[in-house]
């Protein structure tokens, strides 16, 4: 039965991993093909109004759900399915009014963000009104992706996930390619509008989902059983609002970073070099940032709902393995990702982004040495964020999040007003955020768990198969670059990356033999290693 539960959430976090990436890369295309058909001067009215959109998304998208995730968890492990389903119906309410006060917010506030704000003309409002009602859809749509979650059922929320980024793709360059005849910020507004049409569907999606197989996860004679009679909404804002608080720190410190980006390089550059590194920035690096993070998004998801099912039945060993196993996965993970773009970081982004011009391409190049640092720790801190909010102590990431998001400001301010540094200030202080933040989370999961850190085991071995990963790669680029330039030669390196890295964890034992086992997969791989 415990080995059933580990299987379960590594599972579930396997499904959303795939899901995640697969949206990520879905997502990393659209730009692409976005940035070649609305050219750089329509990046930017696209990418300004995500830091806003994101801050009020929060609002609905993180506490909210977690709590539906952790309350529903401990009822399901309780046998309360009543008292689950009652909570879904008691949040799905409160979602949908706060969609529609977030939605107003940003319809009616366009002008107010656009012009106070950004500083920016009265063009740049049509980005907000295109993207305000997607708000909406959202919430609603995060209260059935949290029971789900709960629920351990993820196959619901990677459908709708995929669902999503596949219109979002379709209509959003489909309006984009005919509206950009109208100007630049048309074309932004037509991708915009793309996204509020998608999660328009993806709502659909997940509630047709949990509607035919609710039997999946709910037993027959769910009806009968007496629900837990806990005011609902208290115990959902108790979980959700230190949750929401300190999601809301690195939303409200980008809104920053554009705001100081343009203010401060707008001292020393001019607007069109300030746009072309803004660009760079948000759209050639961060895409591609966000890849790996999408994998551990998915263990952050699964954990929370894992942790407090464990916590719930008092299984302190099982609360040490979802840990343990959580924080030496979000390592081996982020660190192979973060030397693999830190080496090829430069010939990925002209593979991917064709259109791009030389300068543009050296100026991304250099931001993605410096950005891809912060991948690792942008793993730490969402995994280990999800175990503290597990274990019910949602509020203390805030407080982390809150010293790195400060730091983050104060060495923003500092590096951009540097003309050698520029757009790379902005790199740097993100390190220096999710840095800070990262090893106070994992300081203080250590302290209430007692989980026993061997730092080889965790650390060291993800470490040195992505230090020998990354020589493979920079050798076999050159090589295989002197002989055929090219994408064949980009995809080819990340191949022999790939080989390299799975070989080395073989060697040094990277996972063992009880972890493998609740991996996906990791039977196999056992058992491959114990052939002679």
């Amino acid at each position: 039965m415990e080995q059933t539960k580990k299987t379960s959430f590594v599972a579930g976090a396997a499904i959303l991993a795939f899901a995640g990436v697969l949206c990520k890369i879905i997502g990393v295309f659209i730009r692409i093909w976005a940035y070649d058909i609305i050219g750089e001067a329509g990046m930017v009215y696209y990418e300004v109004v995500f830091p806003f959109y994101s801050w009020l998304l929060i609002i609905s998208s993180s506490g909210v759900p977690t709590a539906i995730s952790r309350m529903v968890s401990e009822r399901f492990s309780t046998g309360d399915f009543a008292g689950a389903r009652r909570v879904f119906r008691r949040a799905l309410i409160l979602l949908a009014v706060v969609g529609l006060v977030t939605t107003a917010v940003l319809y009616f506030g366009a002008s107010f963000f656009a012009n106070s704000v950004l500083g920016k003309d009265d063009t740049y409002i049509l980005s907000f009104t295109s993207l305000a009602p997607a708000l909406f859809f959202v919430s609603c749509m995060c209260a059935y992706r949290g029971y789900l979650q709960g629920a351990q059922h993820m196959t619901g929320t990677g459908l709708s996930q995929l669902t999503e980024q596949v219109i979002k793709c379709v209509v959003g360059l489909m309006l984009a390619a005919r509206w950009i005849s109208r100007g630049p910020e048309y074309g932004a507004a037509g991708l915009l509008l793309g996204i509020t049409v998608s999660e328009f569907v993806a709502l659909l999606v997940v509630m047709a989902f949990r509607i035919r197989n609710r039997r999946l996860y709910m037993p027959i004679d769910a009806s009968r059983t007496p629900a837990d009679d806990r005011p609902v909404i208290p115990e959902l804002l108790r979980i959700a609002i230190p949750i929401t608080l300190g999601a809301s720190i690195i939303p409200i410190t980008s809104m920053l970073d554009v705001k100081m980006i343009f203010a401060c390089m707008g001292r020393y550059m001019d607007e069109a070099a300030v746009n072309q590194r803004y660009v760079a920035l948000s759209t050639n690096v961060r895409s591609l940032i966000n890849l790996p993070a999408s994998l551990t998004t998915a263990l952050a998801m699964s954990i929370v709902p894992a942790i407090s099912g464990a916590r719930a039945r008092r299984d302190r060993e099982g609360m040490h393995h979802f840990a343990g196993l959580g924080l030496k996965l979000s390592m081996a993970i982020g660190m192979p990702c973060a030397v693999g773009l830190f080496v090829l970081g430069g010939p990925i982004i002209q593979m991917l982004f064709r259109s791009i011009q030389p300068e543009s391409l050296a100026i991304a190049t250099s931001i993605m040495r410096v950005a891809s640092l912060s991948v690792i720790f942008i793993s730490l801190v969402q995994t280990m964020t999800g175990a503290l909010q597990g274990m019910g102590r949602q509020s203390w990431p805030v407080w982390s999040l809150l010293a790195g998001g400060i730091l983050k400001v104060v060495s923003n301010y500092i590096f951009l007003s540097m003309p050698k540094v520029n757009i790379l200030g902005a790199s740097i202080s993100n390190v220096v955020c999710y840095g800070v933040a990262g090893i106070l989370d994992m300081v203080l999961v250590l302290r209430l768990t007692g989980l026993r850190v061997r730092v080889w085991n965790m650390f060291l071995k993800p470490l040195v198969c992505s230090l020998a990963m990354g020589a493979a790669v920079y050798f076999a680029y050159l090589g295989l670059h002197a002989i055929r330039p090219g994408m064949i030669t980009t995809i080819a390196s990340v191949l022999v990356g790939v080989g390299v890295y799975f070989v080395m964890a073989m060697m040094t034992e990277l996972f063992t033999a009880e972890e493998l086992d609740s991996i996906p997969g990791g039977g196999r791989i056992k058992r491959f290693l114990r052939k002679d």
